[in-house]
């Protein structure tokens, strides 16, 4: 019963980390001042002085589907090709 609402607050919050990324993509004047955040802790409150609300378990997802896919994708690279990178 106590599940949906969290799962909205997480879903919304997930789109808004994909927005930023996207809008971030777009305007370099943005993705600069981004880039000059150095913990978490400075990026979630940049994002929020630009409007994103998004969350720490936002970020951490995302660090973990980062990590996911480059596993996945090194699976698919001969090992020899793996130690050279």
């Amino acid at each position: 019963m106590g599940g949906a609402p969290i799962q909205a607050e997480i879903a919304m919050s997930w789109s808004e980390l994909e927005r930023l990324v996207e809008d971030a993509e777009t305007d370099a004047v943005m993705r600069r001042a981004l880039r000059h955040c150095r913990s978490r802790r400075e990026l979630l409150l940049a994002a929020g002085r630009l409007g994103y609300v998004i969350t720490n378990a936002d970020l951490q997802q995302a660090w973990m589907l980062q990590c996911h896919a480059t596993t996945a994708d090194r699976a698919h690279v001969p090992a020899s090709l793996q130690e050279a990178s």
